[in-house]
């Protein structure tokens, strides 16, 4: 009899167990579905807001890859808006992890086109003399990590390049944007509008920094600025 139970016992024991693991899968499987589409989504919604900022970011675009040297790495590159801008460099890497985002990069460039995850850079230490990245900060999930693989694969006396947006501190404005943000998250690859950026690019401390600040109408609506600058290793 008491075999019997043990048996019993066991069995439901490794019932559940299965039950739990198929839960997961489906779980896991789920999360890479929205994954998917929220990337999917994403790479056509972003094309068109870009053609339309054109001309208004154009400076900015033109600062932060104009002024790149050396070997360079890009992060967020999405759809190569900012390769017209490059005109000097000895090598040129491109890295985001949208693969629908970067299948429309012209193909013509010189350039080396990598799909990863900013948050761990698949390149040796003091790899590179300049990094840029534009409006990408907000979409890392955690930016202190960001900024740890940047400070590893940037040589010293290394420059990185930002162009980045940031919000009015404005605690009315953040608290009625909070409502959407969720929603505003889905269709633009996890795009945190509330995020200070000011403060994040500050706390950095292996660097020396110098940010200047431009406003715009196109994304005044959004309660939020352009921030732009580099910061120059030590």
């Amino acid at each position: 009899m008491l075999y019997y139970y043990i048996n019993l016992i066991n069995l439901y024991v490794t019932y559940n167990f299965i039950k739990f693991k198929l839960i997961i899968n489906l779980n896991n499987s789920l999360t890479n579905l929205i994954l998917k589409i929220r990337q999917k989504l994403f790479s056509i919604i972003y094309p068109i807001i870009d053609n339309i900022s054109a001309n208004q970011n154009e400076s900015l675009r033109h600062y932060i890859s104009n002024n790149a040297y050396g070997s360079i790495l890009e992060i967020g590159a999405g759809n190569g808006s900012n390769l017209i801008f490059y005109n000097k460099y000895d090598k040129l890497v491109l890295i985001d992890n949208n693969f629908d985002l970067i299948k429309q990069i012209d193909k013509s460039s010189s350039y080396n086109l990598i799909l990863a995850d900013i948050n761990y850079l698949p390149f040796k230490k003091k790899s590179f003399d300049s990094i840029v990245s534009s409006l990408v900060l907000c979409s890392v999930g955690n930016v202190n990590t960001t900024f740890k693989e940047l400070d590893m694969v940037l040589k010293p006396k290394g420059k990185y390049f930002f162009w980045e947006h940031t919000v009015f501190s404005n605690k009315t404005i953040i608290a009625l944007k909070s409502f959407f943000i969720y929603i505003w998250q889905f269709f633009t690859n996890g795009c945190d509008y509330n995020i200070d950026n000011i403060s994040n690019l500050e706390s950095i401390k292996w660097g020396h920094i110098k940010i200047h600040k431009k406003y715009s109408s196109l994304i005044k609506f959004f309660g939020i600025y352009y921030i732009y600058g580099v910061i120059t290793k030590k």
